[in-house]
């Protein structure tokens, strides 16, 4: 599915609409030095009038507990504002929120940062992809937040720390060579101060695996392969 328009009204309460029809209620808060950074706690127990990382919750619900709208007055939802992000290609990344600050990836490895509010854009950070980079698939699907930074994957296989806000780079780290066939689509997972993210690439015959960086630092912490190497058990079955 393809969307590049955000966000609905219900009688003066906002909802959150983009992509896969997230829904998120309530008014915005002010921006910048109000930033409420995001800790363990909160993501093992999201506010519900939140939406911390890209399914919800640890659980992976991609469910609202909020009642305000529902199956009932949803009919009533008008617009309120829209954005163009400037892309084209298949939009996948749910909106993600933190108290009133909308975070959004586009394909081509885009992230921008809006007022949940009104849509004014805050900031936007667009990475140059390599000379010679090419990918089967050009999406993006999320963000993942975790203290004062929101941490993205772009396509040619490296994460990137932005600071929550001003979208400026903290720190980035090589994933792997996107020589070799790898590159990245898939939003991270934060667990206890660890950035966890897979690799895509399968189709040019890549070993996947999952790896974990310091959500501080972005030094590696561990790597686990989802592909047995040959004479490793399991490697016989492929």
């Amino acid at each position: 599915m393809q969307c590049k328009s955000i966000k609905f009204k219900y009688r003066g309460l906002l909802a959150g609409a983009c992509f896969a029809t997230l829904l998120v209620a309530g008014a915005a808060s002010a921006y910048g030095a109000d930033y409420t950074p995001v800790t363990d706690a909160r993501l093992a127990n999201p506010e519900p009038e939140n939406w911390l990382m890209t399914r919800g919750n640890y659980k992976g619900w991609s469910y609202s507990a909020l009642d305000q709208i529902n199956a009932y007055n949803v009919k009533n939802l008008v617009p309120v504002w829209s954005l163009s992000t400037g892309v084209d290609s298949g939009h996948e990344s749910p909106p993600i929120v933190n108290n009133g600050i909308m975070f959004v990836t586009t394909p081509y490895s885009q992230v921008i940062a809006l007022n949940a509010a009104t849509g004014d854009l805050l900031w936007r950070y667009k990475r140059a992809l390599p000379e010679g980079f090419s990918a089967l698939h050009n999406t993006n699907r999320g963000v993942a937040l975790y203290g004062d930074k929101v941490y993205f994957a772009p396509l040619d296989a490296v994460m990137v720390a932005l600071d929550a806000k001003t979208g400026k780079v903290a720190w980035e780290a090589k994933i792997e060579d996107w020589k070799q066939g790898y590159y990245t689509t898939m939003a991270p997972l934060v667990v206890k101060g660890k950035v966890l993210i897979g690799v895509a690439g399968g189709e040019f015959g890549v070993r996947g695996f999952v790896q974990a960086f310091d959500a501080q630092t972005g030094k590696p912490v561990w790597k686990t392969y989802s592909i047995p190497a040959p004479g490793e058990p399991g490697a016989g079955m492929l």
